[in-house]
C-alpha cells in the first residue's frame, strides 16, 4: 500500500466508516496496512481487533497481490454492495465481516 492509497482509504473510512465492509476478507489485510500510516487516534478502525480466519485467503501471496486483491475487490463491491456486511470468500463461502474496532 503507498501512502496516497492509504490516505484515500482514510478518507473515505472517515466520511463513510462502515466502507471497510467493501473490502470483504481483506479488510483485515488493509487494517495491517493502515497501520503502518495511521493509528486508532486517527482512525478508530485501527484498533486490535481481528478475524484469523481470514489469514487463510492471505496465505502464500505477497503484500502486493494482497493490496491488489484488496482494491480490486473494493473496486468491484464499490456500487453493486455498498456497505453490506456479507460477502463471499475467495472460495465462494458467505462470510460476514463485522469488525468491532469499527462498528
Amino acid at each position: 500500500m503507498t501512502a496516497d492509497q492509504a490516505r484515500n482509504t482514510v478518507a473515505i473510512l472517515q466520511k463513510l466508516p462502515f466502507y471497510y465492509r467493501n473490502f470483504g476478507v481483506w479488510w483485515w489485510h488493509i487494517k495491517r496496512q493502515l497501520k503502518r500510516f495511521y493509528d486508532q487516534a486517527q482512525l478508530q478502525h485501527l484498533g486490535d481487533y481481528t478475524d484469523p480466519e481470514c489469514e487463510q485467503y492471505y496465505e502464500g501471496m505477497t503484500v502486493a497481490q494482497l493490496d491488489d486483491e484488496a482494491f480490486q475487490y473494493q473496486y468491484d463491491h464499490t456500487f453493486a454492495s455498498y456497505n453490506l456486511n456479507v460477502c463471499a470468500t475467495p472460495d465462494g463461502e458467505v462470510y460476514v465481516i463485522h469488525d468491532q474496532d469499527a462498528e
